[in-house]
C-alpha cells in the first residue's frame, strides 16, 4: 500500500525555515544566505534578499518545525 504524501511534505519555500512572508502574499524573502549588495546607480547601493514565490523550491530546503 502506497501512502499519499500530504501537501506540506513537498519541499516548497512556504514550508522552509529560511522563508518569511506576510499573510495572504504570494511572494516572500529567502533568508538562507545574507543579503546581496546591488548597485542601483552611481555610487548608490542597496542590500536585498532573494524574493521568491511560496511555491518555489531549491536544493537547500530545510523544513520549518514548530
Amino acid at each position: 500500500m502506497i501512502k499519499k504524501k500530504t501537501q506540506d511534505w513537498m519541499p516548497r519555500c512556504q514550508y522552509c525555515s529560511f522563508f518569511t512572508i506576510e499573510p495572504k502574499d504570494e511572494l516572500g524573502l529567502c533568508h538562507r544566505y545574507p543579503p546581496k549588495i546591488i548597485n542601483i546607480g552611481d555610487n548608490d547601493y542597496e542590500s536585498m534578499l532573494p524574493v521568491v514565490s511560496k511555491e518555489d523550491w531549491c536544493g537547500e530546503f530545510h523544513r520549518f518545525v514548530n
